[in-house]
Protein backbone atom coordinates (compact mmCIF):
# COMPACT_ATOMS: atom_id res chain seq x y z
CA UNK A 1 0.00 0.00 0.00
CA UNK A 2 1.23 3.27 -0.61
CA UNK A 3 2.38 4.73 2.34
CA UNK A 4 0.69 8.00 2.59
CA UNK A 5 -2.42 6.40 1.77
CA UNK A 6 -4.12 9.34 -0.34
CA UNK A 7 -7.15 8.87 -2.00
CA UNK A 8 -7.45 11.43 -4.75
CA UNK A 9 -10.79 12.80 -5.24
CA UNK A 10 -11.27 16.99 -6.54
CA UNK A 11 -13.61 19.21 -7.27
CA UNK A 12 -14.03 19.95 -11.10
CA UNK A 13 -14.39 23.01 -12.54
CA UNK A 14 -16.43 23.81 -15.25
CA UNK A 15 -14.33 24.57 -18.33
CA UNK A 16 -13.68 23.97 -22.17
CA UNK A 17 -12.03 20.61 -22.55
CA UNK A 18 -9.21 19.11 -24.71
CA UNK A 19 -11.30 16.78 -25.96
CA UNK A 20 -10.99 17.78 -29.29
CA UNK A 21 -8.41 16.55 -31.16
CA UNK A 22 -7.82 17.54 -34.73
CA UNK A 23 -7.95 14.21 -36.95
CA UNK A 24 -4.83 14.50 -39.43
CA UNK A 25 -4.65 16.49 -42.59
CA UNK A 26 -3.88 14.40 -46.30
CA UNK A 27 -2.41 16.50 -48.51
CA UNK A 28 -2.34 16.29 -51.85
CA UNK A 29 1.33 17.11 -53.03
CA UNK A 30 2.56 18.42 -56.42
CA UNK A 31 5.18 17.32 -57.86
CA UNK A 32 7.96 19.71 -59.97
CA UNK A 33 5.69 19.75 -63.19
CA UNK A 34 2.72 18.07 -65.02
CA UNK A 35 3.10 14.47 -66.26
CA UNK A 36 6.08 12.82 -65.81
CA UNK A 37 9.14 14.15 -67.10
CA UNK A 38 12.61 12.52 -66.43
CA UNK A 39 14.76 13.98 -63.70
CA UNK A 40 17.58 15.61 -67.07
CA UNK A 41 14.30 17.29 -67.91
CA UNK A 42 13.54 19.09 -64.82
CA UNK A 43 16.86 20.43 -63.89
CA UNK A 44 17.36 21.55 -67.60
CA UNK A 45 14.16 23.44 -67.16
CA UNK A 46 14.22 24.86 -63.78
CA UNK A 47 17.77 26.34 -64.50
CA UNK A 48 16.45 28.32 -67.50
CA UNK A 49 13.67 29.63 -65.84
CA UNK A 50 15.28 32.35 -63.86
CA UNK A 51 17.05 35.63 -65.06
CA UNK A 52 20.66 36.06 -64.45
CA UNK A 53 23.26 38.76 -64.22
CA UNK A 54 25.91 39.05 -66.99
CA UNK A 55 29.43 37.04 -66.81
CA UNK A 56 26.87 34.28 -64.67
CA UNK A 57 26.02 31.19 -66.61
CA UNK A 58 23.09 31.62 -68.79
CA UNK A 59 22.35 28.16 -70.00
CA UNK A 60 22.23 24.43 -69.24
CA UNK A 61 22.81 21.58 -71.94
CA UNK A 62 21.46 17.90 -71.39
CA UNK A 63 23.45 15.10 -73.20
CA UNK A 64 23.00 11.75 -73.46
CA UNK A 65 23.06 9.45 -70.00
CA UNK A 66 22.33 12.47 -67.73
CA UNK A 67 25.25 14.10 -68.38
CA UNK A 68 25.34 17.97 -68.14
CA UNK A 69 27.29 20.82 -69.12
CA UNK A 70 27.43 24.99 -69.57
CA UNK A 71 26.31 26.69 -72.83
CA UNK A 72 28.96 28.79 -73.56
CA UNK A 73 30.51 28.30 -69.92
CA UNK A 74 32.07 31.85 -68.35
CA UNK A 75 34.59 31.66 -65.61
CA UNK A 76 32.84 32.94 -62.37
CA UNK A 77 35.71 33.91 -60.87
CA UNK A 78 37.03 36.67 -63.54
CA UNK A 79 34.66 36.45 -65.70
CA UNK A 80 36.37 35.48 -68.69
CA UNK A 81 34.94 33.20 -71.94
CA UNK A 82 38.11 31.73 -72.35
CA UNK A 83 37.38 28.30 -70.65
CA UNK A 84 38.88 24.67 -71.17
CA UNK A 85 36.39 21.97 -70.83
CA UNK A 86 37.02 18.64 -68.94
CA UNK A 87 35.79 15.60 -67.17
CA UNK A 88 32.38 14.94 -65.70
CA UNK A 89 32.08 15.04 -61.60
CA UNK A 90 29.32 13.09 -60.81
CA UNK A 91 26.74 14.01 -58.31
CA UNK A 92 23.90 11.67 -56.65
CA UNK A 93 20.94 14.46 -55.73
CA UNK A 94 17.40 13.21 -54.41
CA UNK A 95 14.80 14.68 -57.00
CA UNK A 96 11.13 13.93 -55.72
CA UNK A 97 9.21 10.97 -56.75
CA UNK A 98 12.52 10.18 -58.82
CA UNK A 99 14.39 9.36 -55.49
CA UNK A 100 18.73 9.27 -55.94
CA UNK A 101 19.78 9.96 -59.34
CA UNK A 102 23.24 9.26 -61.05
CA UNK A 103 23.93 12.89 -62.78
CA UNK A 104 27.36 14.03 -64.09
CA UNK A 105 28.23 17.97 -64.37
CA UNK A 106 31.01 19.01 -66.41
CA UNK A 107 33.91 20.57 -65.22
CA UNK A 108 35.80 23.55 -66.30
CA UNK A 109 39.23 25.15 -66.18
CA UNK A 110 39.81 28.70 -66.76
CA UNK A 111 42.99 30.23 -68.92
CA UNK A 112 42.66 33.22 -67.83
CA UNK A 113 42.64 32.58 -64.30
CA UNK A 114 43.61 28.78 -63.55
CA UNK A 115 40.97 28.19 -61.34
CA UNK A 116 38.48 25.61 -62.07
CA UNK A 117 34.73 25.39 -61.26
CA UNK A 118 31.87 22.68 -62.10
CA UNK A 119 28.18 23.07 -63.83
CA UNK A 120 26.57 24.38 -60.68
CA UNK A 121 22.51 23.18 -60.02
CA UNK A 122 22.05 25.58 -57.73
CA UNK A 123 18.54 26.46 -58.61
CA UNK A 124 17.74 22.92 -58.22
CA UNK A 125 19.81 21.71 -55.69
CA UNK A 126 22.10 24.05 -53.49
CA UNK A 127 25.88 23.28 -52.86
CA UNK A 128 26.90 20.11 -50.54
CA UNK A 129 22.99 19.30 -50.20
CA UNK A 130 21.78 15.99 -51.36
CA UNK A 131 17.74 17.06 -51.38
CA UNK A 132 16.41 19.48 -53.91
CA UNK A 133 15.20 22.51 -52.99
CA UNK A 134 11.78 21.66 -53.57
CA UNK A 135 11.32 19.91 -50.52
CA UNK A 136 11.61 22.87 -48.84
CA UNK A 137 8.83 24.39 -50.21
CA UNK A 138 7.03 20.87 -49.33
CA UNK A 139 7.81 21.29 -45.35
CA UNK A 140 6.53 25.05 -45.20
CA UNK A 141 3.73 23.84 -47.08
CA UNK A 142 2.94 20.97 -44.41
CA UNK A 143 3.87 23.33 -41.44
CA UNK A 144 1.14 26.19 -42.34
CA UNK A 145 -1.38 23.24 -41.99
CA UNK A 146 -0.93 22.06 -38.84
CA UNK A 147 1.66 21.44 -35.87
CA UNK A 148 4.19 18.34 -36.99
CA UNK A 149 7.08 16.93 -35.26
CA UNK A 150 10.13 16.36 -36.84
CA UNK A 151 9.01 12.19 -36.81
CA UNK A 152 6.03 13.25 -38.31
CA UNK A 153 7.22 15.41 -40.79
CA UNK A 154 9.75 12.74 -41.94
CA UNK A 155 6.43 10.45 -42.00
CA UNK A 156 4.93 12.47 -44.49
CA UNK A 157 8.00 12.87 -46.88
CA UNK A 158 8.37 8.79 -46.63
CA UNK A 159 4.73 8.73 -47.70
CA UNK A 160 4.40 11.15 -50.22
CA UNK A 161 7.96 11.13 -51.58
CA UNK A 162 9.76 7.62 -50.25
CA UNK A 163 12.22 9.61 -48.89
CA UNK A 164 13.64 9.35 -45.01
CA UNK A 165 15.69 12.24 -44.51
CA UNK A 166 17.03 12.78 -41.18
CA UNK A 167 15.68 14.94 -38.17
CA UNK A 168 18.65 17.35 -39.05
CA UNK A 169 17.39 17.83 -42.41
CA UNK A 170 14.80 18.70 -42.31
CA UNK A 171 15.64 20.75 -39.26
CA UNK A 172 17.84 22.88 -41.87
CA UNK A 173 14.98 22.73 -44.28
CA UNK A 174 12.70 24.53 -41.48
CA UNK A 175 14.78 27.29 -41.02
CA UNK A 176 13.49 30.59 -40.77
CA UNK A 177 15.93 32.32 -42.90
CA UNK A 178 17.19 35.90 -41.99
CA UNK A 179 13.85 36.52 -39.70
CA UNK A 180 14.31 35.80 -36.17
CA UNK A 181 10.64 35.76 -35.57
CA UNK A 182 7.39 34.78 -37.17
CA UNK A 183 4.26 35.83 -36.53
CA UNK A 184 0.31 34.42 -38.05
CA UNK A 185 -2.25 35.72 -37.45
CA UNK A 186 -6.02 34.81 -37.70
CA UNK A 187 -9.25 36.19 -36.48
CA UNK A 188 -10.17 33.78 -33.65
CA UNK A 189 -7.80 31.16 -31.32
CA UNK A 190 -9.13 28.78 -29.31
CA UNK A 191 -7.46 29.43 -26.19
CA UNK A 192 -6.12 26.26 -26.03
CA UNK A 193 -2.18 25.96 -26.80
CA UNK A 194 0.71 23.95 -26.92
CA UNK A 195 4.25 25.33 -26.38
CA UNK A 196 7.36 23.37 -27.58
CA UNK A 197 11.01 24.14 -28.45
CA UNK A 198 13.54 22.37 -30.66
CA UNK A 199 17.57 22.58 -31.28
CA UNK A 200 18.81 24.11 -35.04
CA UNK A 201 22.32 24.52 -36.07
CA UNK A 202 22.16 27.91 -37.87
CA UNK A 203 25.89 28.57 -39.71
CA UNK A 204 27.36 25.35 -37.43
CA UNK A 205 25.79 27.12 -34.04
CA UNK A 206 23.05 25.72 -31.58
CA UNK A 207 20.00 27.86 -31.34
CA UNK A 208 16.49 26.87 -30.73
CA UNK A 209 13.35 27.26 -32.32
CA UNK A 210 10.17 28.44 -30.15
CA UNK A 211 6.66 27.69 -31.23
CA UNK A 212 3.35 28.49 -30.00
CA UNK A 213 0.71 26.49 -32.03
CA UNK A 214 -3.13 26.64 -31.06
CA UNK A 215 -4.36 22.65 -29.83
CA UNK A 216 -7.58 23.09 -31.75
CA UNK A 217 -6.92 24.36 -34.76
CA UNK A 218 -3.83 22.75 -34.73
CA UNK A 219 -2.32 25.99 -36.35
CA UNK A 220 1.10 27.32 -35.96
CA UNK A 221 0.71 30.61 -34.26
CA UNK A 222 4.13 32.16 -34.17
CA UNK A 223 8.02 31.15 -33.95
CA UNK A 224 11.02 32.73 -32.92
CA UNK A 225 14.45 32.01 -33.45
CA UNK A 226 16.74 32.47 -29.92
CA UNK A 227 20.43 31.71 -29.05
CA UNK A 228 19.73 30.14 -25.62
CA UNK A 229 16.74 29.07 -23.49
CA UNK A 230 16.03 30.29 -20.21
CA UNK A 231 12.82 31.54 -18.06
CA UNK A 232 13.09 34.89 -19.25
CA UNK A 233 13.37 33.98 -22.44
CA UNK A 234 10.39 31.73 -22.94
CA UNK A 235 7.91 34.20 -20.81
CA UNK A 236 8.75 37.31 -22.96
CA UNK A 237 7.85 35.38 -26.08
CA UNK A 238 4.65 33.91 -24.87
CA UNK A 239 3.81 37.11 -23.29
CA UNK A 240 3.99 38.94 -26.43
CA UNK A 241 2.66 36.42 -28.79
CA UNK A 242 -0.46 36.03 -26.08
CA UNK A 243 -0.65 39.40 -25.07
CA UNK A 244 -4.40 40.43 -27.26
CA UNK A 245 -5.32 36.49 -27.50
CA UNK A 246 -7.76 34.63 -25.10
CA UNK A 247 -5.52 31.90 -22.52
CA UNK A 248 -7.18 29.10 -21.41
CA UNK A 249 -4.73 26.19 -21.58
CA UNK A 250 -0.95 26.25 -22.29
CA UNK A 251 0.34 22.78 -22.88
CA UNK A 252 3.82 21.75 -22.46
CA UNK A 253 6.89 19.31 -21.71
CA UNK A 254 7.87 19.03 -17.91
CA UNK A 255 10.51 20.91 -17.72
CA UNK A 256 10.16 22.53 -14.06
CA UNK A 257 10.93 26.44 -15.08
CA UNK A 258 7.50 26.22 -17.00
CA UNK A 259 5.24 25.78 -14.39
CA UNK A 260 5.94 28.99 -12.91
CA UNK A 261 6.24 30.75 -16.36
CA UNK A 262 2.73 29.35 -17.30
CA UNK A 263 1.57 30.15 -13.59
CA UNK A 264 2.19 33.85 -14.42
CA UNK A 265 0.67 33.90 -17.71
CA UNK A 266 -2.46 33.28 -15.68
CA UNK A 267 -2.95 30.32 -17.45
CA UNK A 268 -3.76 26.65 -16.75
CA UNK A 269 -0.65 24.55 -17.22
CA UNK A 270 -1.00 20.79 -19.11
CA UNK A 271 1.85 18.65 -18.90
CA UNK A 272 2.45 16.73 -21.94
CA UNK A 273 1.19 12.93 -21.18
CA UNK A 274 3.71 12.04 -25.00
CA UNK A 275 5.98 13.36 -22.95
CA UNK A 276 5.45 11.42 -19.41
CA UNK A 277 5.16 7.91 -21.15
CA UNK A 278 8.82 8.80 -23.37
CA UNK A 279 9.88 9.55 -19.59
CA UNK A 280 8.85 6.39 -17.71
CA UNK A 281 9.39 4.14 -20.72
CA UNK A 282 13.08 4.87 -21.41
CA UNK A 283 13.27 3.57 -18.01
CA UNK A 284 11.10 0.60 -18.29
CA UNK A 285 12.85 -0.29 -21.68
CA UNK A 286 16.26 -0.31 -20.21
CA UNK A 287 15.28 -2.90 -18.01
CA UNK A 288 13.67 -4.62 -20.57
CA UNK A 289 16.63 -5.16 -22.50
CA UNK A 290 18.56 -6.00 -19.48
CA UNK A 291 19.86 -9.53 -19.10
CA UNK A 292 19.92 -9.33 -15.39
CA UNK A 293 15.98 -8.67 -14.95
CA UNK A 294 14.11 -11.86 -15.46
CA UNK A 295 11.56 -12.71 -17.76
CA UNK A 296 8.64 -12.97 -15.17
CA UNK A 297 9.52 -9.06 -14.00
CA UNK A 298 10.06 -8.15 -17.12
CA UNK A 299 6.26 -9.22 -17.71
CA UNK A 300 4.78 -7.85 -14.65
CA UNK A 301 7.06 -4.60 -15.87
CA UNK A 302 5.11 -4.20 -18.81
CA UNK A 303 1.67 -5.09 -16.98
CA UNK A 304 1.81 -2.24 -14.81
CA UNK A 305 3.20 0.04 -16.95
CA UNK A 306 0.01 -0.73 -19.10
CA UNK A 307 -1.77 0.19 -16.05
CA UNK A 308 -0.30 3.65 -15.57
CA UNK A 309 -0.90 4.62 -18.96
CA UNK A 310 -4.66 3.62 -18.67
CA UNK A 311 -5.00 6.31 -16.18
CA UNK A 312 -5.01 8.57 -18.24
CA UNK A 313 -6.58 7.05 -21.40
CA UNK A 314 -9.42 8.21 -20.07
CA UNK A 315 -11.45 12.14 -21.06
CA UNK A 316 -13.55 11.22 -17.79
CA UNK A 317 -11.64 12.78 -14.41
CA UNK A 318 -13.76 10.48 -12.04
CA UNK A 319 -12.87 7.24 -13.86
CA UNK A 320 -8.71 8.32 -13.71
CA UNK A 321 -8.36 9.04 -10.10
CA UNK A 322 -10.64 5.98 -9.75
CA UNK A 323 -7.74 3.81 -11.75
CA UNK A 324 -4.84 5.09 -9.92
CA UNK A 325 -6.75 4.66 -6.39
CA UNK A 326 -6.89 1.43 -7.70
CA UNK A 327 -3.18 0.65 -8.49
CA UNK A 328 -2.17 2.67 -5.48
CA UNK A 329 -3.94 -0.23 -3.51
CA UNK A 330 -1.09 -2.42 -5.29
CA UNK A 331 1.64 -0.15 -4.49
CA UNK A 332 4.04 -2.68 -2.97
CA UNK A 333 3.38 -5.06 -5.85
CA UNK A 334 4.57 -2.48 -8.05
CA UNK A 335 8.16 -2.57 -9.66
CA UNK A 336 10.60 -0.12 -7.85
CA UNK A 337 11.15 2.34 -11.30
CA UNK A 338 7.48 2.26 -11.50
CA UNK A 339 6.62 2.87 -7.50
CA UNK A 340 9.23 6.04 -8.18
CA UNK A 341 7.93 7.71 -10.90
CA UNK A 342 4.41 7.40 -9.29
CA UNK A 343 5.74 8.70 -5.96
CA UNK A 344 7.75 11.33 -7.36
CA UNK A 345 5.91 12.67 -11.05
CA UNK A 346 2.03 11.11 -11.13
CA UNK A 347 1.19 12.13 -7.70
CA UNK A 348 2.93 15.75 -7.10
CA UNK A 349 2.11 16.72 -10.86
CA UNK A 350 -1.38 14.61 -11.30
CA UNK A 351 -3.48 17.96 -11.22
CA UNK A 352 -1.36 19.51 -14.36
CA UNK A 353 -1.79 16.18 -16.09
CA UNK A 354 -5.63 15.71 -16.02
CA UNK A 355 -6.40 19.50 -16.78
CA UNK A 356 -7.61 17.45 -20.30
CA UNK A 357 -10.32 15.46 -18.63
CA UNK A 358 -12.31 18.61 -16.70
CA UNK A 359 -15.13 19.26 -18.44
Amino acid sequence: MYNENKVFTMNVTVLSALKTNISQIQLLLSDFSNGTPGPGKIIAEQFSTNNKPYHVNKGLILLADNHFELVNPVCPICGSYCVIRQEFQERNPILGEFGSCEIYMRRYLCKKCHRKFVTQLNLVVEPNHRYASIFKEKIDGLIKTGYRSLRKLGEDLHTFFSILPSHQSIKNWLRIGDEKKINNHIPNYSGYYCYDEQYIMIYGRKSYRLTLFDALLNIPIAEEITAKIDYTTVYSFLKSILADKPIITITTDHKRMYKGIIEKLGALHQLCIFHLFKMIGKDVYDRLKSKAVSYQNKIKLCIYFTKIKEIFGTYDLNVAIERLNKLLNKYDDIPRVLQKWIRKKIIPDFERLNIFMRD
